[in-house]
């Protein structure tokens, strides 16, 4: 059996004006019947699609750590049925966060598969050809694993942003054919990313809808905040070798198990199997834990804590793990000034990119180039800092500030360096600039 996305009138999806043609429902989801176990939580992409499109996003999110194009928007389409947000929930320029399913339920990203596998292995890739106005289709039943196909006669497109109008949205078509991976049907409701029928382009469907919320919760109930473990941010190195440690809540006593991206690609199903760290013990009543990062097997990616147990309320939802993650390098952001000597009482504006999405920032200024270090992150302003202004990024790590310069800055040199945290504590800074003030 597959559950399919299409665009054709009289096919099992369909698109545009039929979508208006149906009235929402407030609770119009349908379940396929049975749910995937702990076992069946994997999946993985076999990154074959040929549409250049498909991989165009090369820019690497500090959120979605060590794979970009097709990878990531399926990586980001599996995390949106998430329990809780995945890390801080940025890396998308559609929505405010990534990871709204509101259920005992998380998906595990476990990279990139070598070939299309089985009917069970849990692997997403292209196919090729047509099948009328079919978009993708999910092979059933699920319960002991799956596969969804993409037909490659459609032009796909992995952008973190809007997708052009012209092509079709690789996560959110994505996300819907996961929704019956994990046991929904179509939904009746016209806003839901489950509706039978593709929306535009399908970016829409990337955000599941109250709908959908309400089905994957009907399969593996309401989040349960009192059991079920979450991440909240790692400490320590990244490093082989080195010792990582998790801060959370709901972690059992002993006999935790963390969950690693594996670095095996063959196509079967123990290539889709998670590296696992068993028997892990946790202190301050539930809340930390460490371990030792292995020296071989993983890879980038993404980690989750497995309580002791195997219930559907066992599994945390994901947290970014870039392995051999050390100190950002310096000035990774860039800061440009309007007027690097303006006069008193002219405005100036600063602009900055390359920034960590959602980030906090200051922009601080010092009457000393002599260097400092603010959170093991070398700067080249010294000590004592000012703070100029300071907020939170856009999703897309860029920002500007506009001031007038005071009278009293007459005769001046005035030096200028963003720092920007972002949800792991990481400090990451800018090149500096140099006012000369007249």
């Amino acid at each position: 059996m597959n559950k399919v996305l299409n665009l054709a009138l009289g096919s099992a999806l369909l698109v545009g004006a039929a979508v208006l043609a149906i009235p929402s429902s407030a609770d119009a989801y349908a379940l396929i019947g049975g749910k995937l176990q702990i076992n069946q939580r994997d999946f993985r992409c076999s990154n074959d699609f040929s549409d250049p499109y498909a991989n165009d996003n090369q820019t690497p999110h500090a959120n979605w750590p060590g794979y970009q194009g097709a990878n990531m928007s399926m990586w980001k389409a599996g995390s949106e049925w998430s329990s809780r947000n995945f890390g801080d929930g940025s890396g998308d320029g559609t929505q405010n966060s990534v990871g709204d399913g509101l259920a005992n339920f998380n998906f595990f990203w476990n990279g990139e598969a070598s070939n299309t596998g089985g009917t069970n292995d849990n692997i997403i890739s292209h196919l090729n050809g047509s099948s009328g106005g079919v978009l993708a289709y999910c092979e059933m039943p699920h319960t002991d694993g799956w596969r969804i196909r993409f037909y490659e006669s459609w032009s796909w497109d992995d952008n973190p942003g809007n997708t052009s109008s012209a092509r079709m949205d690789l996560q959110g078509v994505a996300t819907h054919e996961l929704g019956h991976a994990l046991g929904l049907d179509h939904s009746s409701n016209g806003s839901a990313t489950m509706y039978y029928a593709a929306s535009g382009n399908g970016v829409s469907s990337r955000s599941i809808e109250s709908d959908d919320k309400n089905g994957v919760q009907a399969i593996y109930d309401p989040r349960d905040t009192a059991v079920l473990p979450t991440i909240t941010s790692l400490a320590g190195s990244l490093a082989a070798g080195g010792t990582c440690t998790v801060t959370g809540t709901n972690f059992t006593a002993t006999n935790n198990t963390v969950w690693l991206n594996s670095d095996v690609l063959n196509s079967n199903d123990s290539g889709g199997e998670p590296y696992k760290i068993t028997g892990v013990s946790s202190s301050n009543g539930g809340t930390t834990l460490s371990f030792t990062v292995p020296s071989s097997g993983i890879e980038s990616g993404a980690i989750h804590i497995q309580m002791d147990g195997a219930g559907q309320k066992s599994l945390s939802e994901g947290h970014p793990f870039d392995l051999a993650a050390g100190p950002p390098p310096t000035d990774s952001i860039l800061l440009t000034v309007t007027d690097t000597t303006p006069n008193t009482g002219q405005n100036v504006t600063f602009d900055w990119s390359q920034a960590p999405a959602w980030a906090t920032y200051e922009l601080l200024y010092s009457f000393r180039a002599t260097g400092s270090v603010i959170n093991g992150q070398n700067f080249d302003i010294g000590a004592p800092h000012n703070l100029a202004n300071s907020g939170t990024m856009g999703w897309d790590g860029t920002g500007s500030y506009t001031v007038r310069i005071p009278g009293k800055g007459a005769g001046r040199t005035v030096y200028l360096e963003l720092r920007a945290d972002d949800s792991t504590g990481t400090t990451f800074d800018s090149n500096m600039v140099t006012l000369n003030i007249n």
